[in-house]
């Protein structure tokens, strides 16, 4: 485990670094991208900030797959590709991956999780946010 979170840790630091080469991308209109879709979607939205292939990025994408599957419409599970989507990345300051963010209906962040989160944990905060 410990093996592939330096994997992971070693991959993001190579793609923050490329991605600190170019202009800055936090002022971009993607960078709303999140709050836009909870706000016009009126449902919490789960930001999953990753790359598709490290081993915790993995785990924690079939977790969020069961959440959907569990909630169906009722949460919005969006993934967020750290390499591809630089905007967002920087605007939510995302350093290590994985990383959730967590948006109420009214697109508000309510909490920012780094490292992945079990399946009970991630009910846990949505039950919290008023999700049933």
């Amino acid at each position: 485990m410990f093996r592939s979170m330096l994997s992971c840790l070693g991959i993001f630091i190579v793609v923050a670094v490329l991605a600190g080469a170019g202009p800055s991308l936090a002022a971009s209109p993607a960078a709303d991208e999140l709050v836009a879709m909870a706000k016009s979607a009126g449902k919490p939205v789960i930001a999953d900030f990753g790359l598709g292939f490290c081993m915790q990025c993995k785990k924690q994408a079939e977790i969020l797959k069961e959440i959907r599957e569990a909630y169906g419409e009722k949460v919005i599970v969006r993934m967020v590709n750290v390499g591809k989507e630089q905007a967002l990345t920087s605007r939510y300051e995302v350093e290590l991956i994985p990383t959730l963010v967590f948006f109420d209906s009214a697109g508000t962040v309510v909490l920012k999780k780094v490292g992945p989160m079990r399946y009970d944990e991630i009910r846990n905060q949505l039950s919290r946010m008023g999700v049933k």
